[in-house]
């Protein structure tokens, strides 16, 4: 679905469109099925309260218990990419039979969360939804392994998809890459990486991307609390535990993919959700490549909250599923 002659902006629903400058009065409201979903949701502690093993094991219980049923696909398979590590990989190809385009996926979770197994639903639907084979990666987590190391692991497994491409049953032509919330970060900052490494891209998506490591500069960071999914002080945590105590004086493309230079980078879908704290950075992403001719189509869903993407009964996440999976088959398949 094209957004006009600049592909800049789509909005989904009927809430009025934020991803621009803000112009709006009045904080946006959740779609009543989220907000039925969070309030049904276990009341858990701030991160900073927990413990890390708490935290990864809430992740994986909510996985099982509420992100909804999973999808078969003909073909599901766990791998190992070796780069400067060896690097878990779940393969998901709908149809081992033929060559298919591939979407190289990055799990989101602040990059100390989330594993293959929180985002096997996800994988699943966007391999049967699109047609593509779905490449998973289980990259290293902070704190254990701050940054880079998760940004390596990406471009090691792009690397290896690449260069041997019968492994996965895929075509080296078409390749994409996706990710949700610090996956769509790693992910980010990986095309930036592929365009200057000469890995050819034919695709981003980015699903509620956290690209600025100065959150303090978007309205949506002071808005949205605890009420809709997150609190305050989470991404700092998140932060904290990746890039270390000094992650506001960080800069480059592997740490704050909005401030790089974008030119040249391959075409984007970004998916943004209202009422998410990182709204703002997204559409500011956007507007940043669409000023350096980068093709970007937005898909902002009105009443959403982060990460509604995981969270199969909603009606919107259905409506995210296939119109990222359309926007793979025009890029990949067309």
């Amino acid at each position: 679905m094209a957004c006009g002659a600049s592909h800049m902006m789509c909005c989904r629903g009927s809430a009025p469109c934020r991803a621009d400058d803000r112009p709006m009065t009045k904080v946006p409201k959740l779609d009543p099925q989220a907000q039925n979903l969070l309030a049904q949701m276990p009341v858990r502690r701030p991160r900073r309260e927990g413990s890390i093993e708490e935290a990864r094991a809430g992740l994986v219980a909510a996985a099982a218990a509420v992100f909804g049923p999973i999808e078969p696909v003909a073909r599901v398979v766990d791998l190992a990419v070796r780069g400067h590590v060896t690097i878990p990989v779940r393969l998901y190809h709908p149809d081992p039979m033929s060559v298919l385009p591939a979407v190289v996926y990055a799990h989101g979770g602040g990059w100390v969360l989330g594993d293959l197994e929180t985002h096997d639903r996800l994988c699943r639907a966007l391999a049967g939804a699109s047609g593509c084979a779905v490449i998973a990666i289980d990259y290293r987590r902070a704190p254990e392994h701050p940054f880079p190391a998760a940004w390596h692991d990406l471009q090691d497994v792009l690397r290896e998809v690449a260069a041997n491409p019968v492994t996965f049953g895929i075509d080296p032509a078409r390749i994409a890459l996706a990710g949700d919330s610090a996956g769509g970060q790693l992910v980010a900052a990986t095309a930036l990486w592929a365009r200057d490494a000469g890995i050819a891209i034919r695709h981003v998506v980015l699903l509620l991307p956290d690209v600025d490591n100065h959150p303090e500069r978007w309205p949506s960071h002071r808005e949205f609390d605890e009420r809709y999914g997150l609190y305050p002080d989470d991404q700092v945590w998140y932060y904290e535990q990746y890039f270390g105590p000094d992650w506001r004086s960080l800069e480059g493309s592997g740490v704050s993919p909005l401030h790089a230079d974008l030119s040249g980078v391959a075409s984007m879908t970004i998916v943004l959700a209202e009422c998410d704290p990182v709204h703002d950075e997204g559409a500011a992403f956007a507007r940043r490549l669409d000023e350096v001719a980068v093709p970007v189509e937005v898909l902002d869903y009105a009443g959403m909250f982060h990460p509604f993407i995981l969270f199969r009964g909603l009606d919107a996440t259905r409506r995210a599923e296939r119109d990222v999976a359309a926007a793979l088959r025009r890029h990949l398949l067309d």
